[in-house]
């Protein structure tokens, strides 16, 4: 009876095993969905609608691209964490919101609750104010917040995106504090900002540029290394030499438990979509690299981050969640 119990259920292992390599071949059957953790109208969001388009093509599947913006990408990234582990649910998004995010925000996952796929863009940051702002350098700026700590509001997309890390960024390397103001994403925040209700906003420059360019924003510093297309606009490092790269990389995750079939399936097709020329001119537009980078990029950048939030937390710069 025993044997006969055990020679059932290796049977049925067998056969679910079957299944589940029967379903990895076959991926994908049906619609992908991205899943955005951010705004609509932010830089994550439309460099996943261009990323789905061309990702399409080669999946020869269609690419649906969604958005569930909060709690610093928390809610997005739980969605992605909770879905069942079959590549038909995806999440674009910086690597912070599994690396940094949980230091900010109770939330029940890390960086090893997710199975990291690949990286498809980078993207140097600004800070920006609108037309007629009082402040006119970044160095009136820090003046000003060293005289009056917590005084200028400053807006960034969410609590940990690369925003939220340019603006520690700022304080570390400038020896103030600012009243920092969190968004669901660039777009809610760059309307504050055109409205008046902040003073500040650190900010990808692919969403940035159109205000730039039209003069309802002023591109007062950047993080990081200058930049061509602003070539009279100083990097925040002449303060002195900032702590952490806050260039906005995003990536594709999934699902922890997701099949080495499937994701070896889906990175064929992601990294052949970065060729795609219409992927490539939409993401120039912006002001994006394209970027490819392997999952083990994707980890490292995780182990960046919580390092870098362990660090802020120890020196008492953030309150951890």
């Amino acid at each position: 009876m025993q044997r006969r119990t055990f020679l059932q259920a290796a049977g049925l292992a067998a056969l679910a095993t079957a299944a589940g390599a029967s379903r990895a071949a076959s991926y994908p059957s049906r619609p992908v969905t991205i899943w955005v953790p951010y705004a609509v109208g932010g830089n994550a969001d439309l460099t996943a609608r261009l990323f789905g388009d061309a990702l399409s093509k080669q999946l020869g599947q269609t690419v649906v691209v969604g958005n569930k913006p909060g709690g610093g990408g928390a809610i997005g990234a739980t969605h992605i964490i909770e879905s069942r582990p079959d590549g038909y649910n995806v999440l674009l998004s910086a690597p912070s919101v599994f690396s940094v995010t949980p230091h900010l925000v109770k939330v029940s996952y890390g960086p090893s609750n997710i199975r990291p796929l690949c990286l498809v863009s980078k993207t140097p940051l600004v800070l920006v104010v609108r037309k007629g702002s009082k402040f006119k350098s970044l160095q009136e700026v820090v003046e000003t917040a060293r005289n009056s700590p917590s005084s200028i509001p400053m807006g960034y997309g969410g609590l940990g995106t690369p925003n939220h890390l340019a603006m520690l960024n700022l304080e570390a390397v400038g020896g103030i504090l600012l009243n920092g103001i969190a968004y669901k994403g660039s777009g809610p925040m760059l309307q504050d900002m055109l409205a008046g209700h902040i003073e500040l906003a650190a900010d990808q420059i692919s969403t940035s540029r159109p205000y730039i360019e039209s003069g309802e924003l002023i591109p007062i510093a950047v993080f990081g290394s200058p930049l061509d297309i602003l070539p009279n606009v100083p990097s925040v490092s002449t303060l002195g030499a900032e702590p952490f790269d806050v260039t906005t990389y995003l990536g594709i995750a999934a699902a922890k438990d997701t099949p080495d079939t499937i994701v070896q399936a889906f990175q064929k097709a992601a990294r052949e979509a970065l060729a795609d020329p219409r992927f490539i001119s939409g993401m120039e537009n912006m002001n994006t690299q394209v970027h490819w980078g392997t999952a083990d990029e994707y980890q490292q950048l995780m182990s960046n981050e919580d390092e870098f939030m362990r660090k802020m937390v120890a020196a008492g710069r953030i309150q951890a969640s």
